[in-house]
């Protein structure tokens, strides 16, 4: 195996549409398993540093827990800014409304970056990771707005 390469965990541990959050050299990573097919990503959301294992993975996109910002595991874009909540119909109290307008006003100003992916394979039932970002991932200006 290449020096570049680091074993991190049996391709069995995750199966296909899971995620398994895993510290490689001080590195904090998440290996996917998209079909069958392994993709290891930073462990925290590029919108608000949320674990991205306690998202979803459908195919290659993983949606965050926290907000629901999306990204392609393959290649580290960031598809979605956040989804707002669905508050109802009621209008808050005021003291929660102002909350509300406030943090809204906050959020306007924060973009969903795009995460690193590393390159990763399985050899002899093993998941390797290479812990050098990918280069197509490199943090590109068209990050999404929230």
């Amino acid at each position: 195996m290449s020096d570049n390469f680091v074993q991190a965990i049996k391709a069995a541990e995750v199966s296909p549409g899971g995620m398994k959050a895993v510290e490689l050299n001080g590195r904090e990573l998440v290996v996917c398993n998209c079909g069958g097919s392994f993709h290891a990503i930073d462990r925290r959301c590029g919108h608000m540093n949320a674990p991205l294992e306690m998202g979803t993975l459908d195919g290659s996109i993983l949606t965050c827990a926290m907000h629901c910002a999306q990204f392609d595991v393959i290649t580290g874009e960031a598809l979605s800014g956040p989804v707002p909540p669905y508050l109802g119909d009621e209008t808050p109290p005021p003291r929660i409304g102002a909350l509300l307008k406030n943090v809204g006003m906050l959020m306007q100003h924060i973009r969903t970056e795009p995460i690193a992916t590393y390159n990763a394979k399985v050899e002899s039932e093993w998941v390797w990771v290479a812990l050098y970002r990918h280069l197509a991932c490199v943090r590109r200006p068209s990050t999404v707005r929230t």
